[in-house]
């Protein structure tokens, strides 16, 4: 999935789920997600591990595999200018919402404490994505 000449920068499991539980699906979303994934249909609808690649050009996202712990089946990617996220939140659980541009599905995103070295890519993945810029009023 990499690109030729990509840099991959820090690789990071979080839990991703749907800001709002009931996802509707539209023609809008379904456009949006085959556009953005190269084709690939794929819809959070609940909260999951996931490992996310951040790599100068894009995120990519992969299902935690359960057997040996480490990144499993890719899922889809998406442009790195094409993703923002909130200022993120929270102490024990750091909490922040992930927005890809021409979709409309919040992304959650939380990275857990444990194991302490999961956390810390975890905190180096967020900090390497850029923030939503708030319209001053």
């Amino acid at each position: 999935m990499l690109q030729p000449g990509e840099t991959p920068e820090v690789i990071g499991m979080v839990k991703v789920g749907s800001v709002k539980k009931a996802v509707g699906r539209s023609v809008a979303l379904g456009v949006a997600t085959a556009v953005l994934s190269g084709g690939t249909m794929y819809s959070i609808t609940t909260q999951r591990e996931l490992y996310l690649l951040l790599t100068d050009r894009q995120l990519l996202f992969f299902e935690a595999d359960a057997y040996t712990g480490g990144p499993g089946k890719a899922l889809f990617a998406v442009p790195r200018g094409y993703v923002a996220i909130t200022e993120p939140k929270g102490g024990f659980l750091v909490k922040t919402e992930l927005r890809i541009h021409g979709w409309d599905q919040v992304l959650a995103l939380t990275v857990a404490p444990l194991p302490p070295s999961m956390r810390k890519k975890g905190l180096r993945l967020l900090a390497g994505l850029p923030r939503l810029q708030v319209a001053a009023a």
